[in-house]
């Protein structure tokens, strides 16, 4: 009886960190698609407001020249 309860208390721990593993993996892949995003974004945010100012001077030399 003892060797069973013992038994069933390993199993029990073994589930325990089964689960807080797949809790921490899913806490990681989540900060790894946020990452993943603004590394995306961030570059694309600056590259469009490059654009935005180059367009801008550009227009604003053309109306100032002619």
């Amino acid at each position: 009886m003892l060797e069973h309860d013992e038994r069933q208390a390993a199993l029990e721990k073994i589930h325990a960190d089964i689960s807080r593993m797949y809790a921490e993996q899913r806490k990681y892949n989540a900060e790894v698609g946020k990452i993943t995003r603004e590394t995306f974004w961030y570059p694309m945010g600056v590259a469009m407001a490059v654009t935005a100012t180059i367009s801008t001077v550009t227009a604003l030399a053309i109306k100032l020249l002619t």
